[in-house]
């Protein structure tokens, strides 16, 4: 089912080694974790394009003995598509959610534009490692590290301001779009407590602008976890202790 929207519980227990394995149902699946920003690429896509799904949510440190015959390596997201059918990787898993269901195209059609779409992505790096430094080990960022964060800033502020539109997909969320965005919501929240990494409004101001529209587009905000509960989970890690996945837990 696809093109309406369908309420979907994403907040599902997050089954650990010795769980078994849900039964195949027939309607699309994806092994998740509930505050991975990878996954959460797929998961956003999905919402854009109102798919309905089903969420099987993983503990990834002590992961269940069958995911590796969902996903190869053990990693999430991971698709199935059809019993036993199953894909992997956050880029892979978005780009073929997009060519398989047509509604709110996130790519553009062009070669060119899609290429450059994609090379948006690719360079995110500085997001990501300035995230999971800051969740892992604050005192390990380095100078080197905050420069090339707020070089990206830059640029995805001078691609905004060179596109004249709300988001870099255009008048909607594309896939570019999408495929950053995990990695601002947490910088937003955890910016709160580390003032190195927050995005200063007045110096990022058509940023910031988008990242409020970002904020209110419908497959963003139905994911969106509260500061609280995302300072909740980030304790298990920088407490050295296993985190806590069923904060937000419903049967």
């Amino acid at each position: 089912m696809a093109g309406t929207a369908v309420k979907i519980n994403v907040n599902t227990k997050h089954l650990k080694k010795g769980d078994p394995l849900p039964p195949y149902n027939g309607k699309l699946r994806i092994y998740n974790m509930r505050y991975c920003p990878y996954a959460q690429r797929t998961v956003l896509v999905l919402n854009a394009k109102k798919i309905d799904y089903e969420v099987v949510n993983i503990d990834l440190v002590d992961k269940p003995e069958w995911l590796t015959s969902k996903s190869l390596f053990g990693k999430v997201p991971a698709l199935e598509i059809e019993d036993g059918v199953c894909i992997a990787e956050s880029l892979v898993t978005s780009e073929y959610l997009d060519e398989v269901y047509p509604q709110r195209p996130l790519l553009p059609k062009d070669p060119v534009k899609k290429a450059l779409a994609k090379v948006l992505v690719e360079a995110s790096g500085p997001i990501q490692t300035i995230l999971f430094k800051t969740l892992r080990k604050p005192d390990s960022i380095t100078e080197e590290n905050l420069t090339a964060y707020q070089n990206y800033l830059k640029f995805i502020q001078d691609q905004l301001t060179r596109a004249g539109t709300k988001f870099l997909g255009g008048a909607e969320p594309g896939f570019t779009d999408y495929m950053i965005w995990p990695w601002f919501e947490r910088m937003l929240t955890i910016s709160k407590k580390f003032e190195a990494v927050k995005i200063d409004p007045a110096k990022f101001k058509i940023l910031s602008e988008y990242l409020d529209y970002m904020l209110k587009d419908p497959a963003v905000s139905q994911y969106l976890v509260a500061d609280d509960i995302l300072f909740k989970f980030i304790d298990g890690y920088k407490e050295g202790s296993k985190p806590n996945y069923n904060l937000l837990t419903e049967e």
